[in-house]
């Protein structure tokens, strides 16, 4: 006899059902119950040991063994704490920020004040760590009203934050009242006192008084032999006799933090030891060692963006895989309401099965669609970032310095208006999905103006713009022509061509919208271009696909092409984009 697939799966439903509720109480089978207790026993030990796992500072243990009991059981006000505080120290700080927010409304409907003076804490922690400067202070100023008497050590742990907002925010006042506010001994001793207190000083341009505070920061730091972030308290010490023009004391304090840092010293305190050392020799006016710390600053600038990304899709996949097991608890929890409050065996099977069906067919549409604007935004992001780099932008403002300290003005106010002319540009045509190609050009232009300006090697541009195209008026999306514009100046011009030329043709045949990209630089297989392959693949990549997703929703052909000029016994590099388009039918 032949059965087919759905009733072979009606027999396993049967047969499962039969077995598991073999009583009128539907009691599971005694085997499985006591494995059951065996699991939940040890589970149990594990909650035991989370405290100590957090002392000992093993925070992904913390993490896990709480994540999984979030899932399966309401945690408890202490355990939120734990869990949130974890997220925290391992850079999560968005999970951290989620957890507080939770704790904040448990203990407001349960009305404990004790839990919520904690949870306005650990909510003020995780905004500074994100930088969301007005919103921290804005807890800080409601959390005020909720503090007691009793709560005096939770308020002063709650300074310490609300100082650092002030600061950030460039309210020193505010930042030098609050951190006053805290009396504790024991507190005003720790170096993260003293040395918190000490930058706010120097806002206040205190400066012998922030150099006491971060000395004694110093002393705590090596007597307790917590080497850690001593190269930043050394930095401090040195930008404070910076502002007091004690260059040679400056550099010693400098020179010191240097030689301090270690493999598992922050990227920021790179950076702000280049900046403090930019200061120490822009003060004694030797400029071309300033200029050679600006470059280094910007270099640190990249690391700190590219960590910056890293720890946000780390966040975001972790905030997945979190959403993804919630979502399992609640399909697991609906299929046993369902099997409880059947009345008959094969009403309850059927219902199910329709049931399944029809969240299957929803959940699969619904999975494409976000899936669809995932990618896009994903995509629109990483070729936005890719265009306008920090890197750019702080080159850019290097050459504008340069030009200033060379008494240039009248070409640095041309290069300063077309720089302001090319952001503004970019930041508008971002908001739309398509521009006027006219737009698209004349940010194009003043990208290449400013590159021509801030190069040595100056070099050709040209445009042909076929006259049928400004007739019909053409929308394109922004910035799909630039990135590679930008590869041939920056990758193709790296060494001194004789008579650099880049070229540009659009075209509109038989449907299709062509720009044909062409320089006479090194070629795209030169050896000495190598080294940047993977940046231009990035881009080129990228760029690949979001025309892929734009062709899709506009119906016409689009793609990329890049090929060695050597092939047509040219020199140089040739791009040939197929563009989408519209056609505006109001022009």
């Amino acid at each position: 006899m032949q059965y087919n697939k759905n009733t072979i799966l009606l027999i396993l439903f049967i047969c499962f059902f039969s077995h598991g509720y073999t009583q009128e109480n539907n009691e599971k089978p005694i085997e499985d119950q006591q494995f059951k207790n065996v699991e939940n026993l040890f589970e149990n030990k594990n909650y035991e040991y989370v405290e100590q796992f957090f002392k000992e500072r093993n925070y992904d243990k913390v993490i896990d063994i709480l994540g999984k009991k979030e899932v399966d059981s309401e945690l408890s006000m202490r355990e939120y704490y734990l869990l949130a505080r974890s997220y925290g120290r391992i850079g999560q700080y968005s999970n951290g920020y989620s957890l507080a927010i939770q704790m904040f409304k448990k203990s407001s409907i349960k009305k404990d004040t004790a839990n919520l003076v904690i949870s306005y804490n650990l909510i003020a922690e995780n905004l500074t760590d994100l930088s969301k400067v007005r919103d921290g202070i804005r807890v800080c100023e409601e959390a005020a009203p909720f503090f007691r008497v009793q709560d005096s050590l939770e308020f002063q742990k709650l300074c310490f934050k609300c100082g650092v907002l002030y600061y950030y925010n460039g309210d020193y006042e505010n930042a030098y009242e609050t951190y006053n506010k805290i009396t504790r001994k024991e507190y005003r001793k720790l170096p993260l006192f003293t040395g918190n207190y000490g930058i706010v000083l120097m806002g206040l341009k205190k400066w012998d008084e922030a150099i006491v505070n971060f000395k004694n920061a110093l002393k705590y730091k090596y007597d307790s032999n917590d080497v850690k972030e001593i190269n930043i308290t050394l930095s401090n010490i040195g930008l404070a006799y910076i502002k007091q023009k004690k260059w040679k004391e400056a550099k010693i304090f400098l020179d010191s933090s240097h030689r301090s840092f270690t493999e598992e010293s922050q990227i920021r305190g790179h950076k702000t030891l280049n900046e403090n050392y930019f200061l120490l020799y822009k003060g004694q006016k030797k400029i071309d060692t300033a200029l050679e710390y600006l470059q280094r600053i910007n270099d640190w600038n990249e690391e700190i963006f590219r960590e910056k990304i890293n720890e946000k899709m780390y966040s975001l996949e972790n905030s997945n895989e979190r959403e993804y097991i919630l979502k399992k608890k609640v399909k697991v929890i609906d299929g046993e309401l369902i099997t409880l409050q059947k009345q008959k065996l094969w009403g309850a099977v059927i219902l199910l099965f329709i049931i399944l069906i029809l969240l299957s067919i929803v959940f699969i549409f619904a999975y494409n669609r976000i899936r669809i604007a995932h990618e896009n935004v994903l995509t629109e992001q990483k070729l936005l970032r890719s265009q306008m780099t920090p890197h750019f932008i702080f080159n850019s403002l290097s050459v504008l310095q340069g030009m200033i300290l060379n008494n240039e003005e009248n070409k640095a106010v041309r290069y300063l208006s077309k720089f302001s002319k090319l952001l503004r540009l970019i930041l508008e045509s971002s908001r739309e999905k398509l521009v006027y190609i006219q737009e698209e050009l004349e940010a194009l232009q003043n990208y290449v103006d400013l590159q021509s300006m801030g190069s040595k090697n100056k070099f050709k541009y040209t445009l042909e713009l076929d006259d049928n195209i400004l007739d019909i008026g053409v929308l394109i999306p922004p910035m799909l022509i630039q990135p590679f514009v930008e590869n041939a100046i920056i990758h193709g011009f790296k060494n001194n061509i004789e008579k650099p030329e880049i070229s540009i043709k659009i075209s509109f045949k038989e449907n299709k919208l062509i720009c044909l990209i062409k320089d006479n630089g090194v070629g795209i297989d030169n050896e000495e271009t190598k080294p940047m392959n993977n940046k231009k693949s990035l881009a080129t990549k990228i760029t690949s696909e979001r025309l892929k997703i734009i062709s899709k929703e506009f119906k016409v052909p689009s793609g990329v092409l890049i090929q060695n000029r050597k092939v047509f016994n040219e020199k140089g590099t040739q791009v040939t984009l197929t563009l989408p388009y519209k056609i505006d039918q109001n022009d």
